[in-house]
């Protein structure tokens, strides 16, 4: 399966290759450090790719889903991933979600700084007993008159110890029907109260962090929709989070398949079983692309993803898992390639967590999908 792409989606490609080859600096191509891979959103920003497919009269070029997977892929091909980028938070998710539910004013104090890279944002969904089940958060939004307060706990929170601002989802009445006491807010990541703590991952790395909110001032005028319907904005940011960037995805998994197929071909020597799982995996990755296409082509003519995106969050989530489990495998018993092997199983594991576990997929697979019963 492969997309025909039209005259103006190769000359798209075509530019955005050359520009890349040209302006985008080897340092930061697979850039590992915040500060790397923010110069290359700002490199992005300066050739106008940055928010590129945001509609123009908010910076944007008004490019099509086809236009934004080519993006995502080349992003992906140059060392510059999306799901990488500190803006991506911005870009793909609050901006879009904005356009949809947002104020004229919230459009136009918030948009600009994203796609010029100035603005950088995280996103408070997750809390100690409330990560798969959403709804039930408890930081609580409380009316001071003339502004709210947030007070609670965020956790899992990427991007935390970077960001300027944050939009997050909290409850708005304590006794209010579920799904109609939760409010969307956005507020300012640098003002007193906001407590910012990294959580130090298995790897080592500190990707995530708990943020502990005291009295954390949101105005009024930054609350994204009515109050007590901020269920509603979320679904929109959960929908888009569960299916943007498939392209890229498939690119990198396909670079990574390639060096584990080259650690498994030096082995002395290989064992049957590596390579028929590497067949499987290969199959696997070759449907992540064919998804990819057909999540494209359903948004090209304007369908409901439906449990699209979590047929497609379930396949990669799975399919790295395995990717990774059978390079550490490889790199364990041979001796060779073994640290990036290792970083790559632990960082994996949380992959059939964040965005929606593994179990909740299914659930919606089965039900709005497969039509099964609850």
């Amino acid at each position: 399966m492969d997309m025909i792409e039209s005259s103006a989606e190769v000359d798209f490609r075509k530019g955005l290759r050359k520009f890349l080859s040209e302006e985008l600096p080897q340092d930061l191509r697979h850039a590992s450090t915040f500060a790397g891979r923010l110069e290359a959103d700002r490199v992005l920003s300066r050739g106008g790719y940055l928010g590129y497919t945001w509609p123009e009269q908010f910076g944007g070029q008004g490019g099509s889903p086809a236009i934004s997977a080519i993006l995502d892929e080349e992003r992906a091909l140059a060392g510059i991933p999306s799901a990488k980028s500190p803006s991506r938070f911005g870009v793909n998710l609050l901006g879009p979600t904005l356009m949809t539910h947002g104020t004229p004013e919230q459009l136009d104090e918030f948009l600009p700084p994203i796609p010029r890279a100035e603005t950088i944002w995280c996103q408070g969904f997750s809390e100690p007993d409330s990560g798969s089940d959403l709804a039930s958060v408890r930081a609580s939004l409380s009316d001071r008159g003339d502004h709210y307060v947030v007070n609670g706990n965020k956790t899992w929170t990427t991007l935390a110890n970077h960001a300027d601002w944050c939009y997050a989802l909290v409850r708005s009445q304590p006794d209010a029907p579920r799904h109609r006491n939760l409010a969307f807010v956005l507020f300012d990541m640098r003002q007193p109260g906001v407590d910012v703590r990294p959580m130090v991952q298995t790897t080592g790395a500190s990707e995530f962090n708990e943020m502990f909110l005291t009295d954390v001032r949101v105005e009024k005028r930054h609350v994204v929709g009515a109050v007590d319907e901020g269920w509603r904005v979320a679904l929109t940011v959960l929908n888009t989070e569960r299916s943007y960037g498939q392209l890229s995805r498939f690119r990198q998994y396909e670079a990574e398949l390639r060096r584990l197929s080259a650690l498994i071909a030096r082995s002395d020597p290989a064992k049957p079983e590596w390579r028929a799982r590497l067949v499987s995996l290969s199959a696997h990755i070759t449907g992540i692309r064919n998804i990819s296409y057909k999540i494209t082509s359903t948004a090209e003519a304007g369908e409901d993803l439906g449990a699209l995106a979590s047929v497609a969050k379930l396949l990669w989530s799975t399919t790295h898992q395995s990717l990774a489990d059978l390079g550490y495998e490889v790199a364990m018993e041979t001796g060779e390639d073994a640290e990036y092997w290792l970083n790559l199983e632990l960082e994996t594991r949380a992959e059939s967590i964040y965005a929606g576990t593994s179990e909740i997929q299914r659930n919606i697979v089965a039900e709005r999908l497969l039509g099964l019963p609850r």
